[in-house]
């Protein structure tokens, strides 16, 4: 079934497969319950690795997994419980979750049926689960990325996300509840968001909710650059890309290091954070 809503086009589909064995070294599967992202983050990976028309409109075509609940039910009693990622190249609460609550219903499965769940998502619709979150407390982690609290920075680089005052209330509330919570400052991009000012701002609230913090650069996927410089224009992509990219991340990252030292938060580089990850991990055959 084909739908429209607010200007995105939106195709109900069926699918063999609810949880996919996960390539990141954090978790065991990933669960995505729809193909493509409403918030249309100019820069996202995930169009990379999104196939067909999701990945050629990005923002403005959604897959909806359809019979995902069915298929996932009948999952979790065949494969070994372990951490699922939800999710890895789509946001699992996009505003289409408001309406087909595949996300909430997932969890719900999963979570009774003993597997963990690691959460990330740039929405404060995640707020709504507060219940099923506060139920499994041992079983959840939930992660925000939040490359800016700026709002004009936010509209041009990620034009659909929550407004980042939601995003503030929303973690707020969530690590209230002693549910564990971490930052995503990533991607952190040349002359956009690496003002020292912004992520010093975003560091505070890690410190204030007690999140964790891992930070990352922005990474040159080729779908996601095309899709950057047809958004942001060739006069600002070259600026961006002018950039000694060695440089100028070493030079970022150490003074958010060093920042995150000096008011006591866990902070750490993405590779640092997957170096760990893949020292610590052992073998991932689970089907």
């Amino acid at each position: 079934m084909n739908l429209l809503s607010n200007k995105v086009i939106i195709r109900e589909i069926r699918i063999k497969r609810a949880l996919s064995e996960s390539g990141l070294p954090e978790y065991y599967y990933s669960l995505n319950p729809y193909i493509g992202c409403q918030h249309a983050c100019v820069y996202c990976y995930a169009i990379d690795f999104t196939k067909g028309e999701p990945a050629e409109r990005w923002g403005e075509v959604i897959y909806v997994k359809i019979n995902l609940i069915p298929i996932l039910k009948k999952e979790v009693h065949r494969y070994r419980p372990g951490i699922v990622g939800v999710s890895t190249i789509t946001d699992p609460y996009i505003p289409l979750e408001a309406r087909y609550r595949l996300t909430r219903r997932s969890l719900e499965i999963l979570l009774s049926h003993n597997f963990k769940v690691s959460i990330q998502t740039k929405s404060a619709l995640v707020i709504r689960d507060l219940d099923i979150l506060r139920k499994y407390k041992d079983k959840v982690d939930v992660g925000f990325t939040v490359t800016t609290l700026d709002p004009s920075i936010k509209k041009l680089i990620e034009p659909n996300s929550s407004h980042p005052l939601a995003i503030e209330r929303a973690l707020r509330k969530i690590s209230s509840e002693n549910i564990k919570t971490w930052i995503f400052i990533g991607p952190i991009i040349p002359d956009i968001n690496d003002e020292l000012r912004n992520l010093i701002e975003i560091i505070d609230l890690a410190k204030e909710t007690g999140s964790e913090v891992v930070i990352d650069r922005l990474r040159q996927h080729p779908k996601a650059m095309i899709n950057m410089r047809t958004k942001l224009g060739e006069k600002l992509m070259d600026k961006i890309l002018s950039k000694d990219t060695y440089s100028w991340w070493r030079s970022v990252s150490e003074k958010i290091l060093n920042i995150c030292k000096e008011k006591n938060v866990s902070c750490k580089t993405a590779s640092e954070y997957w170096k760990e990850l893949n020292t610590r991990s052992s073998s991932k055959t689970l089907f």
